[in-house]
């Protein structure tokens, strides 16, 4: 692999250690090499979790889980058919207003005709539900493609990878936003009649759309380079609703077909930053062909989709599960407990290849829509779901990643923090003969603060997600201004998710 020498006044690179390089980029320790055991914190009322090691001076006798989400049921809540024979997601989001779920997938084959003398490729369609699981394909007859039934299609060619709902727009024509991929070549030559990119779009409703197909925004890759001359067709846009900003979650293939990611971002998803590299495979039979963040709880929670390219030889193109990784900022992200699988290859529908593409907070868990397809010997035997569907995992509140206490009493103090709320919870799940307890230390970690150390908590002996810490004297912390400390956790049998302090 060498530098593209049409680059401009390039650094000296030697291009064949940017693998090894970017391997380490998602290491926590590789990217915080300082311990932070005394440098206290400031936390403000949203849950924390223990999905990375910011929160944590010392543990003992502590494992650390990812927990895998449960399927909703054992087949797709929207399932190809012969009338729609894809049906890959690219957003799901909830609504205050009917319908309050609303779905926008990757539908159809691949080109097909535009005008009179080009092609394009793909096409975007749209479902409706009013509870997230029974899902419906609205009558809109909107866009009649040759050859294709379906009547829901919003968007006669692209790839929507990037959707926002933005009610505070000024102009109600626009308060859909889309940045779409979009393909175009000429019929007879075959040759590309317009630059491969992603295009704005608006729409009023998110149905109805406009676009200015002259000015691509970014341009995608082709050829495999390094640098990379524009971005892949799996690159995610979202809304960082703690920054107010556009984050592009980019894919770039390296030299050698390497599939790995990056991030930029934009105020108004015209003007860019420069993308620069976040996770690389840390195995290399592995790549990572997709991700996605997504804000939650004053983070954000990372899911990367990670490639086998090794499996394809068993006749089902590009097999994939997912990892978790998580970020504090939205530029550095690190690997959440690596090796431990968060969707995995299962014998089901769904059993080769999981692209999950939507998270939401329902109620008190959390949702994941994804797309997926089974492995080779179940479609030989369960045509029904032969094509790409959609699925649903639902996963208790907190519940990425747990702290587990055994039979031997586990211990966790937290860094000294700061906080304004006097009331702390705890999501924990306690099993039988198990218990919680949670004292408070001072700064300086040498003795509990009188009244509340751990020997004065009340113990919490059954599961909740939300269970208010009390002590003999109450529930109140009453912390001094401006004076930080430090929570003390002992648990056994039981397992800790998160905390906050309201």
């Amino acid at each position: 692999m060498r530098v593209d020498e049409t680059d401009v006044f390039p650094e000296p690179v030697d291009c064949d250690l940017v693998p090894d390089i970017w391997r380490q980029l998602a290491n926590e320790t590789v990217m915080f090499p300082m311990k932070m055991d005394d440098v206290a914190l400031k936390i403000g009322p949203e849950r924390q979790l223990f999905v990375d090691n910011l929160l944590i001076a010392s543990t003992a006798n502590l494992t650390k889980q990812v927990h895998q989400p449960r399927p909703h049921q054992d087949h797709p809540v929207l399932a190809a058919c012969d009338e729609d024979p894809r049906v890959q997601v690219l957003h799901v989001m909830q609504f205050d207003e009917s319908p309050r779920f609303r779905m926008w997938y990757w539908s159809g084959d691949d080109w097909h005709a535009w005008g009179e003398n080009e092609e394009i490729r793909w096409a975007t369609s749209y479902a409706v539900s009013e509870d997230g699981i029974e899902w419906s394909r609205p009558d809109l007859d909107l866009h009649r493609i040759d050859g294709w039934p379906e009547k829901n299609i919003v968007m006669p060619y692209g790839f929507m990878h990037g959707l926002f709902y933005e009610p505070w727009e000024s102009d109600p024509q626009k308060r859909f936003k889309a940045l779409v991929c979009v393909e175009r070549r000429d019929r007879k030559t075959m040759h590309r009649s317009a630059p491969r990119a992603y295009y704005l779009h608006t729409s009023p409703d998110g149905i109805h759309w406009q676009g200015n197909l002259s000015r691509g925004v970014i341009p995608q890759s082709h050829r495999y380079r390094y640098p990379a001359n524009g971005i892949g067709d799996t690159t995610r846009f979202w809304w960082d609703t703690y920054r107010k900003k556009y984050m592009g979650d980019v894919k770039w293939v390296l030299p050698g077909k390497l599939r790995c990611r990056g991030m930029m971002e934009s105020d108004d998803l015209i003007h860019w930053t420069r993308p620069h590299p976040t996770l690389f495979a840390k195995a290399q039979d592995s790549q990572i062909y997709g991700h996605r963040g997504y804000p939650y709880q004053g983070m954000y929670i990372g899911l990367r989709w990670l490639y086998r390219p090794g499996l394809d030889i068993h006749r089902c193109n590009h097999a994939m599960d997912v990892e978790l990784d998580c970020s504090r900022d939205a530029q550095i992200w690190t690997r959440v407990c690596s090796g431990q699988k968060f969707m995995p290859f299962r014998g089901t529908w769904d059993g080769w290849s999981a692209k999950p593409s939507a998270m939401l907070e329902v109620g008190d868990e959390i949702w994941i829509y994804y797309t997926a397809k089974g492995g080779p010997e179940y479609r030989k035997h369960h045509d029904t779901h032969h094509g790409w569907s959609a699925g649903l995992v639902k996963l208790r509140r907190d519940g990425f990643v747990s702290l587990n206490a055994a039979i031997h009493q586990g211990h966790l103090v937290t860094r000294p923090l700061g906080f304004s709320g006097s009331r702390l919870h705890v999501n924990a799940e306690i099993q039988a003969g198990g218990f919680l307890r949670v004292g408070l230390r001072g700064l300086d970690n040498q003795q509990a603060i009188g009244g509340y150390a751990v020997a004065d908590a009340v113990p919490m002996s059954k599961s909740s997600i939300n269970h208010l810490v009390t002590w003999q004297d109450g529930a109140d912390i009453r912390p001094q201004p401006d004076a930080d400390i430090r929570l003390e956790f002992q648990m056994e049998n039981a397992k800790l998710y998160a905390f906050w302090i309201d």
